[in-house]
């Protein structure tokens, strides 16, 4: 610890205002970055007193400051103490828990059997780049952390970390054969592996390193990026698909037939046995893990036909397997095509915003609520004028929008990678310019031009962010998971609200997500007369079948007509 930091600490035992702390010893820095360095140094001093075995001094860094006459005397003397001994060494072969925080330990330890140091750093070394993604809810901030500490005792541990090689496919491990596990930890029995699989192609002419089932399928998946919706999508289809395939019909999926697939598509309308297919939604490590929550509903029955049967086209363009078992299905009805259905009208859509800006101009609500409810209104007006997916919402930087001279003046555009990593540029209309400025002011943060390139434009609120390119902290992010709950939330909120005056609305609002933002931006402007090969590219579609669900000027014309008919 610098004498520095040490100053900083005896200032704020004995009392300095943070403002005259950051003044002080942190080169003008405000108050919450003040307040973060002491929260900081004072959980490195009570990690070191742990590590020490000195309970009572780790106690006092762990409590918060009561600032008592008592407190200060005690708190300098354990400052004293613990500056006057030497830090404590890692040892190879010492147990993770002791040195890296307990959640990320546990999750080391339940999930891939990694205890020590040692077994951490080969693990590391053999995953690469993204070692963490393998580990269910070890995100990429642990990640860093844990990578810092081998870095900060690389001489002492003799461990060197390599992050640079691409990750190779991952290696199962296995667990009881008669167990329903996620693919990541489940190996088929052998005779059940696909190794003579009846429908193999010639082992001699396969392109795929894969001598079995297992191998090939971790191949197709290896397609796609780990961590993000696609992979996770389609992992989810084809552990389905094998561990059904594995457990009723005792097959390898290379001896699938096509009866065998339309047993399956039957199986997906109901799971049964229920007590071995189906429980509430758990992380993939518990041993309470299932493959489903329930039966499936017909449109993700179909989607889940329709990933299987690309893997197996797949596979048989690998030469891999001889034909594809889903080829030979007949073709049914799944009910409404996605999307005719899952959008807002426009009455509707003025009312949410119109409901959203009332929360945040409300002056009976406290001002950091308020900013909250800033921030809602500007993730719902950000997703409808741009249309993008959730992800894309999430991954948005400050330095992916890009400022464009057009015939007519400026133009702002925003730069996304979407699904299959494919690029498209996104049109920004200057109002929105202005909405992601505000919402960087919430934030404390300067405007376009000025903020870090690597500043998230949805951010989080909390955590004050200062503008400095190399802080690190300036990636701060509301999560999928998080931006999804709170619109969620704001849907909830607004259904409560027009409740009683319109219950069929309140119940369409409330069944909205973030998705129906992006089929209610595509429909709105294809109803404004947006050509529909521009709603085509800036929703990044491949194909204009797909933008074309939007189109509903036929549908239109006939309620119209019917209408005309009763009179009204």
């Amino acid at each position: 610890m610098t004498p520095n930091e040490l100053g900083l600490l005896r200032g704020w035992i004995q009392g300095l205002s943070w403002p005259v702390l950051g003044e002080a010893y942190l080169d003008d820095a405000g108050t919450a970055e003040t307040r973060r360095t002491v929260m900081a140094l004072s959980r490195t001093l009570a990690r070191k007193a742990e590590l020490l075995n000195l309970t009572a001094d780790a106690a006092i860094w762990q409590q918060p400051c009561t600032g008592s006459a008592e407190w200060i005397d005690k708190a300098l003397k354990s400052l004293d103490r613990l500056k006057s001994k030497p830090a404590p060494l890692p040892q190879p072969n010492e147990a993770c828990s002791r040195w890296l925080p307990a959640a990320a330990a546990a999750r080391l330890a339940q999930t891939e059997n990694i205890h020590s140091l040692t077994q951490l750093a080969d693990f590391i070394n053999r995953h690469g780049q993204r070692w963490w993604s393998q580990i269910p809810r070890l995100g990429q901030t642990s990640a860093t952390e844990i990578q810092a500490f081998f870095a900060d005792y690389a001489e002492v541990l003799g461990l060197r970390l390599d992050l640079a090689r691409k990750p190779p496919a991952r290696p199962p491990v296995t667990v009881g054969s008669s167990d329903i596990a996620p693919i990541e930890r489940f190996r088929p029995p052998e005779h059940l592996s696909g190794q003579s699989g009846s429908n193999r192609a010639p082992v001699a002419r396969c392109l795929l390193d894969a001598g079995n089932d297992f191998e090939a399928i971790l191949a197709w998946l290896s397609l796609y990026d780990a961590g993000t919706p696609t992979h996770r999508t389609y992992r989810k289809e084809i552990e389905r698909f094998l561990l059904w395939a594995i457990f009723e019909r005792g097959k390898a999926i290379s001896s699938l037939t096509t009866p065998d697939c339309a047993e399956f598509r039957r199986f997906l309308e109901d799971p049964q046995p229920a007590e071995r297919w189906i429980g509430p939604s758990g992380q993939r490590w518990s041993p309470q893990w299932k493959p489903f929550k329930g039966p499936l509903k017909p449109s993700s029955a179909r989607q889940a036909e329709i990933i299987l049967s690309a893997c197996c086209d797949w596979l048989v363009g690998q030469r891999y397997l001889d034909s594809n078992p889903f080829a030979g299905l007949s073709k049914r009805g799944y009910g409404r095509r996605q999307g005719t259905d899952r959008l807002l009208s426009p009455p509707l859509w003025d009312y949410l915003i119109g409901f959203a800006e009332r929360q945040a101009n409300n002056s009976a609500t406290p001002d950091n609520k308020r900013a909250d409810h800033r921030r809602t209104l500007f993730i719902l007006r950000f997703a409808y004028l741009t249309g993008l997916r959730l992800h894309e919402l999430t991954k948005a930087r400050i330095g992916d929008l890009e400022r464009l001279t057009g015939y007519d003046g400026d133009q702002w555009w925003l730069n996304v990678v979407g699904k299959g990593k494919v690029h498209r540029q996104v049109p920004i209309a200057p109002q929105l310019i202005d909405e992601i400025n505000a919402h960087l002011r919430d934030r404390q943060l300067k405007p376009i031009g000025y903020a870090a390139p690597n500043t998230p434009i949805v951010g989080k609120l909390r955590n004050r962010l200062r503008d400095a390119p190399d802080d690190a902290q300036s990636a701060v992010f509301l999560s999928e998971s998080a931006l999804y709950q709170k619109l969620k939330a704001f849907f909830e909120a607004a259904a409560d609200d027009i409740g009683p005056t319109d219950p069929v609305a309140a119940d369409k609002i409330r069944r909205a997500s973030t998705h129906w933002l992006r089929h209610t931006h595509g429909s709105h402007a294809v109803y404004k007369g947006v050509p529909l090969e521009i709603v085509r590219d800036n929703l990044g579609h491949k194909n204009i079948s797909t933008t074309s669900i939007y189109v509903h000027s036929d549908k239109d014309s006939r309620y119209k007509a019917i209408l005309g008919m009763s009179g009204d």
